[in-house]
């Protein structure tokens, strides 16, 4: 990090030196003093610059913690809740549900991705139209659920 006292310091310095030089009447003690403060505002101009620079990459970065907070802030309207069949959705807090926010669920995918997407639902589930997972929420009569094949079974 750029140190501002010593950029003022050297500023400072730069008009001390010009502020003495003005009595000088031998023109080589001059010269020194005039290129002394050339380096004083050289060093101080350069300062300025880095500082500037880190200006500009904290703002920078800011805006991003700023969006990502934002972008976070969104999902907390929602919570995590395990279907009837066992499958995961975040479904809408009933306190943010109303009028302009129907309730519903978004994709717990899309959701770990950043997006957020809401869920088509559907007599025996929900669909995410983005990434294409389904997640049952009721079982299908005569349609049972399966993980795969059990040890006694064979493919």
């Amino acid at each position: 990090m750029v140190d501002i006292l010593a950029i003022g310091t050297g500023l400072k310095t730069a008009y001390n030196i010009g502020k003495a030089a003005k009595d000088l009447d031998d023109q080589v003690r001059l010269n020194t003093a005039i290129s002394e403060i050339m380096d004083q505002l050289t060093q101080a101009q350069f300062g300025l610059m880095d500082m500037q620079l880190q200006y500009q990459q904290l703002v920078d970065e800011n805006k991003e913690l700023k969006e990502k907070l934002n972008k976070e802030e969104r999902f907390d309207q929602y919570r995590l809740f395990r279907t009837a069949v066992g499958h995961h959705v975040y479904m809408l807090k009933n306190e943010f549900a109303g009028r302009d926010e129907p309730l519903h669920a978004i994709c717990v995918q899309c959701r770990e991705d950043g997006r957020r997407s809401v869920l088509q639902e559907g007599e025996y589930s929900y669909y995410c139209t983005v990434c294409r997972t389904e997640a049952s929420h009721k079982r299908q009569p005569g349609y049972s659920i399966s993980s795969g094949p059990t040890y006694d079974e064979h493919w």
